[in-house]
């Protein structure tokens, strides 16, 4: 049986595609992910001491907080889908699952927002906004027990957890809306803002 050195080549370079681990996705990943989550974690800490009365705030400060932070990420966003616009998703299966995953979880994430958000402008009842970030948390815990499968990380796993812990707790929270504000912008910088540095930080250790 002869062997066709081309089949060869071909086979070897699938196998290689296969289990190519390229750090880059995980780099971007991180910093769009931490990004996100220390934006608005922080916009939800600072609606939290305005809405308490800490601070007197104009229209144009309350306008600023609320805009601003979708302003920026929205460039981080693009610029990063820009500049890895050749291998959006990574080139190893496990890598492309991962981006998957959570690109997957982006997409239903800003579908719910309009969806529930434009329920809540029909009915006059904002309370019903409310449900949207306890969705969210549901989501990404989703996202993040898929990621530990994927990769068997271990650390995944407890992002995950604290996911599903918060989704808990920020349903409960409702109808008390400064403790829910509040307790929301902590869950996103420790669920998100420090998980995709961390994320960041291991890829780029890994392509040193």
């Amino acid at each position: 049986m002869s062997l066709d050195p081309e089949t060869a080549r071909e086979d070897l370079a699938f196998m290689r595609a296969l289990v190519d681990e390229s750090p880059t996705s995980d780099r971007s990943t991180g910093i769009v992910y931490g990004a996100a989550g220390l934006l608005y974690g922080l916009q939800c800490l600072l609606n939290y001491v305005l809405l308490a009365g800490h601070v007197p705030a104009s229209q144009t400060v309350w306008l600023a907080i609320g805009i601003l932070p979708t302003v920026i990420f929205l460039a981080i966003n693009i610029a990063f889908v820009w500049r890895q616009r050749e291998t959006p998703f990574g080139t190893g299966a496990a890598q492309r699952a991962l981006q998957a995953v959570f690109a997957g979880g982006g997409i239903a994430n800003a579908i719910l927002a309009v969806l529930i958000g434009w329920i809540a402008y029909q009915r006059q009842d904002w309370s019903i906004w409310f449900l949207f970030p306890v969705v969210v948390c549901a989501f990404q815990g989703a996202v993040w027990f898929a990621a530990m499968v994927i990769r068997r990380r271990s650390w995944y796993g407890a992002i995950a957890f604290g996911w599903f812990i918060s989704t808990i707790v920020l349903g409960l929270l409702i109808d008390h809306l400064n403790t829910y504000i509040l307790s929301l912008g902590f869950v996103l910088v420790i669920c998100m803002g420090i998980p995709g540095y961390i994320m960041h930080r291991n890829a780029v250790s890994e392509s040193d």
